[in-house]
């Protein structure tokens, strides 16, 4: 009897996270602090969220685990959804000043990093 292996996907969140860290480090150094500081807040507001639903939909495997799996995604989703909105909150609430450009570019390049992940990891 042969299993069927789980997919690396935690690798997924290993390159967002460093893609964060990158995108951060090369806005210090073109521009300045806020650009940097707002960069790593939109990043981390979306590799935070996407690592907790990749550890909580990947959780279980197997056939009998079945009835788990299901849960555990919708769970993941809905988690996922209301970090991202307290990230977004408490950012616009606490970080000051803010460089918005920099906060959504990030976000959304990090985002869809999980494209290119899943194409070098061939997910």
């Amino acid at each position: 009897m042969t299993s069927i292996p789980r997919p690396p996907v935690h690798r997924i969140a290993l390159v967002q996270f460093g893609l964060t860290f990158v995108i951060a480090a090369v806005l210090m150094v073109l521009l300045d602090k806020t650009a940097a500081l707002s960069a790593l807040s939109g990043g981390l507001i979306c590799a935070i969220p996407n690592g907790y639903f990749i550890w909580q939909a990947f959780k279980y495997s197997g056939a009998r685990s079945a009835a788990k799996i299901v849960p555990s995604f919708y769970q993941g989703e809905a988690w996922k959804f209301m970090l991202t909105a307290l990230g977004f909150a408490a950012v616009f609430i606490s970080l000051k000043p803010l460089n918005v450009w920099a906060l959504f570019g990030t976000f959304i390049t990090v985002q869809f990093s999980h494209v290119v992940a899943s194409r070098i990891f061939k997910l």
